[in-house]
């Protein structure tokens, strides 16, 4: 292997010019925002080897060239101290004679969406990078014979918003000489890379090469790299380019006209005043030949909407979509096309949302949310073989805060600890391990995982009293974005609390834990107990708090998954929770998605009114992202044959292929409410893991009204294939196969 573990041979490099690191910055200087510099080293081969394979990492972003071929571009999302690299085999860009390796790296300075800055330690902070290529028997490596250029062609720009974080691109062509990869670039007047002298751990003298604080040992690149795909736009009248739906990567533009005209622009959920407010912005100044330009970070969205001046005209526009793969096998089809197109809404929604990390929305934040990724993960573990993504993602997330509690974003603005934690999030992510569990039956990554688990679970027993519930939990407590009461003792909170309990104890016991399961149970046996507090008789339902009546699918949903209801009650919380006439929805989302008012110019989201609904006869209905807890309750009830119908109202939150984050506006593609992707398959066709890791599988099909149904799931030994059409029940699986009828 040509990278073992251990000290690099490249160095750490940057630019001569002083960085400013933004730990240290003080006054709010634009060079401290966004700096890009330019790396080349050129060399000669005789001849080109059979194999050259590299390694690269850069603090903040990084594009690797060789003879002008990009080869690489990364690193993947990683918290504050720890680093990724990439790797890969140069050869096929390598030639004869003169060849040259270029880098682009950037450090962005403030934290975006999908980085946060790593602390300072001695000369390191403020951007870096470090390459190693090996060519034959040499080792071409980062060191000062690098050149660097600090380039005038991006002009620094600081965030408009907290909440709209994502730098925008100010690109002048006329400073920018594309041949810059290439051998034959006249690089004169470049000066020498900087050598960094990270302290490392030989014998306390620095070393400029990894390992070093702050990322420690760097690891290899966790993810395969991403599928790239064109997605073309029309270009209309006003210069409005629409891909037709919502589509995720860099936008990229071929222009004509004059040197110093301008097109500029952004990427756009929608062309109202909210949708362009919260769009990714870029300018563009043409050199008046060979004008083409993509942007360096993704962003999202349908619309292109451009400007031009002084002569520009666009010739077309693109985006590059870079996601993680989708290899063919899974599949869901039935007797109900309705259906089946909103299954493939799902897969595309979590497709538009599976970068590095699986993200929110690919428009407006682009935020690893801690909470959400379950339901992306849930998609993928059954509908994608490629499960590195959902294997990687929750150990991402494993970032504790001292405390123990998660942040509500994973490597991103919103983990600063500054800010205040979702702690149902943290729930939810307790969920995601759970599924590492049954889908993969990986011993190890799930006990790697159990100590930050245990910490989060701990986090909320300073907030239990005799009754054994947790009261006045501090944090913003969300459940979602319908209006769940949950001030005082929220039942939605103590009923996830629970689930993550139960789900814990079952994760101990496997891996012979013992004396966690036990502590897990008794903290579980006594919750269930307190719960009783909540069962309104009268109303056949558990109130979400002691301070009104008001009652939700929520909290029964979440008491049925976390083991606290009686068996005798099932029929109750059945009929509960399939009587969707008395339940409404409504989210705040829809006066701040991009079709509205927009994010930031109304009351803050974490407000939750009192209820202003007769709660005598109403229920709270669960936006799309709870859904998953409401329909794996239904099934524990008995009511999987209803799932299909209930999947049919995602029909009303489609909008060109994509599933919309609320059933009342919010961003047009939104990871969380993928649900019914999974569901199709795991509820209606009834396919699931009969032991972890599918050692055996469990095919219990409830098609409900469907006359017939198909698919397959992915496993580790292979697809499971199953078709249902009435009575009738096939089966092709790799493993032993139960039936449940």
């Amino acid at each position: 292997m040509p990278f073992p573990p251990g000290r690099w041979r490249g160095r750490w490099i940057w630019s001569p010019r002083p960085a400013i690191h933004p730990a240290a910055r003080g006054a709010l200087l634009p060079e401290a925002y966004d700096r890009r510099v330019m790396f080349r080293r050129s060399f000669t081969l005789p001849a080109v080897p059979e194999s050259a394979p590299f390694r690269v990492t850069a603090d903040s972003r990084y594009v690797l060239y060789v003879n002008g071929a990009e080869l690489a571009r990364g690193p993947v999302r990683h918290g504050p101290r720890t680093l990724y690299y990439d790797h890969g085999d140069a050869a096929p860009a390598l030639r004869p004679g003169r060849n040259t390796v270029a880098v682009l790296a950037r450090f962005y300075g403030h934290a975006t969406p999908w980085w946060e800055p790593s602390p300072p330690t001695f000369t390191l902070g403020g951007g870096c990078l470090v390459a190693e290529l090996l060519l034959g028997p040499e080792w071409l490596a980062t060191d000062a014979t690098w050149l660097c250029h600090d380039s005038p062609a991006w002009t620094p720009a600081a965030p408009r918003h907290h909440l709209l974080s994502q730098l925008p691109e100010i690109f002048d062509a006329r400073a920018f000489d594309p041949s810059w990869t290439l051998p034959g670039h006249d690089d004169s007047a470049w000066q020498p890379a900087r050598v960094l002298e990270a302290r490392a751990v030989v014998g306390g003298e620095p070393d400029s090469r990894p390992p070093s604080d702050p990322f420690g040992p760097l690891l290899a690149r966790p993810l395969p790299p991403p599928t790239a795909e064109v997605r073309q736009a029309v270009v209309g009248a006003g210069l409005v380019a629409d891909f037709g739906r919502v589509v995720s990567g860099t936008l990229r533009l071929a222009v004509q006209g004059p040197e110093g005209s301008t097109v500029s622009g952004a990427l756009a959920e929608v062309v109202t005043p909210a949708g362009l407010e919260i769009a990714t912005r870029f300018s563009y100044t043409l050199r008046g030949t060979d004008d083409v330009f993509e942007m360096g970070d993704p962003a999202g969205g349908r619309y292109a909407v451009l400007e031009v001046s002084g002569g520009a005209s666009v010739t077309s526009v693109s985006v590059v979509e870079r996601l993680r793969p989708r290899p063919a096998g899974p599949y869901f089809t039935c007797s109900d096309p309705t259906l089946d197109a909103v299954f493939q809404a799902g897969l595309r929604t979590v497709d538009l949302t599976a970068h590095d990390a699986y993200i929110d929305c690919p428009t407006r934040e682009q935020r690893a949310w801690t909470g959400d990724s379950v339901v992306h993960q849930s998609v993928d573990l059954v509908t994608n073989p490629d499960w590195s993504l959902a294997r990687h993602h929750p150990v991402l997330a494993a970032q504790p805060r001292p405390d123990g509690m998660l942040p509500m974003v994973a490597a991103g603005d919103f983990a600063d600890p500054g800010l205040p934690t979702i702690p149902d999030w943290s729930l939810h992510w307790i969920r995601s391990v759970h599924n590492l569990y049954r889908y993969t039956g990986d011993r190890s990554l799930v006990g790697s995982l159990m100590g930050v688990a245990e910490g989060v679970l701990r986090w909320f027993l300073p907030f239990r009293g005799a009754d054994g519930l947790v009261h006045e939990v501090t944090g913003w407590v969300l459940i979602d974005w319908s209006p769940v009461q949950v001030r005082g003792t929220s039942a939605a909170l103590n009923a996830l609390w629970g689930r993550a309990l139960a789900d814990f104890a079952e994760m101990a016991e496997w891996l012979g834990d013992l004396g966690r399961a036990l502590w897990a149970r008794d903290l579980h046996a006594a919750l269930a107990r307190g719960f009783e507090v909540f069962w309104d008789v009268r109303r056949g339902a558990y109130r979400d708090h002691l301070l009104t009546g008001a009652v939700s699918e929520h909290t029964a949903a979440a008491a049925v998954c976390a083991g606290l209801v009686p068996l005798a009650r099932y029929p109750v919380l059945r009929s509960f929770l399939l009587d969707r006439a008395a339940m409404f929805t409504r989210s705040p989302m829809g006066a701040r998605g991009a079709d509205r008012d927009g994010p930031i110019s109304t009351d803050p989201v974490s407000a939750r009114a009192l209820p202003d609904w007769d709660v005598s006869s109403q229920v709270v209905g669960a936006q799309p992202f709870f859904r998953y807890v409401v329909h794996d309750a239904l099934a524990l009830l008995g009511a999987s044959g209803a799932i299909a119908g209930l999947c049919r109202e995602w029909t009303g939150l489609m909008s060109a292929g994509t599933f919309r984050e609320c059933w009342e506006g919010g961003s047009y593609c939104h990871g969380w409410s993928a649900t019914p992707a999974r569901d199709l398959l795991v509820h209606t066709l009834g396919i699931t893991p009969g032991e972890p890791g599918y050692a055996k599988v469990r095919v219990a099909p409830r098609l409900g009204d469907l006359a017939w149904a198909r698919g397959a799931v992915p496993t580790p030994y292979g697809l499971v294939e199953v078709r249902v059409e009435g009575a009738e029940i096939e089966v092709d699986a790799p493993v032993p196969v139960e039936i449940v009828r």
